[in-house]
Parts: C-alpha cells; sequence; structure tokens
C-alpha cells in the first residue's frame, strides 16, 4: 500500500519538462512582444525599468568609457604636439626665408645706389664686394674681394653710396685689405661745406667716430656741419662726403676744441663699395699726343 502511493505521488510531482518550459516561456515573449508592439502595453514598465537599470549600465561601462577617452585625450595630444612641431618649423623656414628676401632687397638697393654715385661721380670706380669686417679699438678694417687681379694698389680711396669709407692699405693676389676712416692711423684733409673751412680729422679708433683735430674754441663749426673731402691731397677726390659734426666740447683750459664727428658712410650696413682708380693713374693711362696730331 505504502509502495503503490509512493509510486503515485512521484507520477503526479512530475512537471513540464526542461524543453516545455522553454517553449512556453518563448510562446509568452512572443505575445507579450507582439501586444507590446501593437498596443505598447509595457512602455510604461520599460521605462522604469530603464530608469533602475540605467546606473547599472552607466556603471558596467565605466571602464570603457574610461579607456576610450584616455586613448582619444592622448591621441589628441600626440596630434596636436606633431602638428605644432610642424607649425614652429614652419614658422622658422618662412622667417628664413623672409629674411633671405630682405637681404636680398637690401643688397640690391645698395648696389642701385653704387651704380648711381659711380655714374655720378667724374672718377673711375670699380664695385666690389667685403667678404670680411674687423671692429675693434685696435683694427678698424675690412677684406674686400679684389687685389693684383685687379690691379688695385695701396692708397686707393674706398667709397660708398653715402659716403668715404677708407683707404686701401695691404694689397694681396685677389684681396685688398682696407684701413677704415675710424681707425686711429687714418686721417683725411677735408673742408666744412657750410663755410669751406679746411682741416684735418683723425679716427678714433673707438665708438666708430672721428676727430676733428687742431682746431681752435672760436672755429666756426656748428653740430650737423657736414665735412667732405678737400682734394688737396691727390689721393681723396674732392666732394666725397667723410662725416657730419656730432658733438663739440670747448674746454677753456685747452688749445683745441674737441670736435666728435660720426661718418657718414656708416660701413657696417653695407655689403658692396668702390674702390677708386687714383687720379695719377688716370693721367698715366691717358694716351700721348702724337706729333702729327700736334699739328
Amino acid at each position: 500500500m505504502i509502495k503503490s502511493y509512493q509510486r503515485s505521488s512521484k507520477l503526479f510531482n512530475k512537471g513540464p519538462s526542461l524543453l516545455s518550459k522553454l517553449l512556453l516561456l518563448i510562446f509568452i515573449s512572443i505575445v507579450l512582444m507582439g501586444a507590446d508592439y501593437r498596443f505598447h502595453y509595457l512602455k510604461n514598465i520599460r521605462q522604469v525599468t530603464n530608469v533602475f537599470t540605467k546606473p547599472f549600465h552607466t556603471l558596467l561601462n565605466l571602464p570603457s568609457d574610461i579607456y576610450n577617452f584616455t586613448t582619444e585625450y592622448f591621441s589628441n595630444q600626440s596630434r596636436l604636439i606633431d602638428e605644432n612641431e610642424a607649425l614652429k618649423l614652419n614658422i622658422d623656414s618662412l622667417k628664413a626665408d623672409l629674411q633671405r628676401l630682405d637681404f636680398i632687397d637690401q643688397e640690391n638697393n645698395q648696389l642701385k645706389n653704387l651704380l648711381e654715385v659711380k655714374n655720378a661721380y667724374k672718377f673711375k670706380t670699380e664695385a666690389v664686394s667685403i667678404i670680411y669686417s674687423r671692429f675693434d679699438p685696435f683694427n678698424q678694417k675690412i677684406i674686400i674681394d679684389g687685389g693684383q687681379n685687379k690691379d688695385f694698389q695701396a692708397g686707393q680711396p674706398v667709397i660708398n653710396a653715402l659716403g668715404l669709407v677708407g683707404q686701401i692699405s695691404n694689397v694681396f693676389p685677389e684681396t685688398s685689405e682696407v684701413t677704415l676712416i675710424v681707425d686711429k692711423k687714418m686721417s683725411v684733409p677735408i673742408q666744412i661745406q657750410r663755410n669751406g673751412l679746411r682741416a684735418i680729422t683723425n679716427g678714433n679708433g673707438q665708438d666708430e667716430t672721428i676727430l676733428l683735430s687742431y682746431l681752435p674754441n672760436s672755429v666756426d663749426v656748428i653740430i650737423g656741419d657736414v665735412l667732405k673731402t678737400s682734394g688737396i691731397d691727390t689721393i681723396y677726390p674732392e666732394g666725397i662726403a667723410v662725416a657730419e659734426v656730432a658733438e663739440i666740447n670747448n674746454n677753456p683750459n685747452l688749445p683745441f676744441a674737441k670736435i666728435i664727428c660720426k661718418p657718414i658712410s656708416a660701413i657696417r650696413n653695407h655689403t658692396h663699395v668702390l674702390v677708386v682708380t687714383p687720379i695719377n693713374k688716370i693721367v698715366n693711362n691717358v694716351a700721348p699726343i702724337k706729333n702729327d696730331q700736334k699739328k
């Protein structure tokens, strides 16, 4: 009797199979989805469910979001750094091009001015470039790109478009040394353009200035007076601008005034100069008149 009861109990306790349950769930899901699609019955339930599940979704996606944000941030930083470096290189290149163009423009203007001066003066000149400059208290010199190969001689004056630069002091096979008028060894006979007063300038050796020497305190010289070559030494042709009076110091205890002048040539800002052919060389190169021409 007991065994018969146990067998009947197991029979009635046995529920539907797992497959049946799965099919039932699928059927219910399809019915609910169809009803929701048709009548929107689950809309409110879904909204409520989204409210409760959204924080969990956010929390679950947080590591991925952090990774994506960090990757994108550093990628953008790297890209910006590369772009910045490229822009800097581009700017440096443009600056270099601008400097080259500015230098070429200045050089063209200097050559144009030299040509105008060359045509304006009656004496013969030859244009050369400056290849080296030396400015210190003991030596105020430049090196030009012409020497024995251009038949240059020591003593030839050198000028630029503004005025007197100096004088050739040494000649080499392909270059020449020019001592500037501001050098202590240099003296130039001049006359003041305003009143024709003649005097001699001497290089100061510093501050790129020259001194107007051995003139009394009462001399008729004013600031702004322009000094030009007098031509009396037959080395420097007459009328070349030399300097402008910048400062006058009169000391009653001294016999002479201290007159400081600023050279007009401004040699530091120039790349080309003109070498002046000596007057005696021009005369010697003139062909002699033949006896039959005299007749």
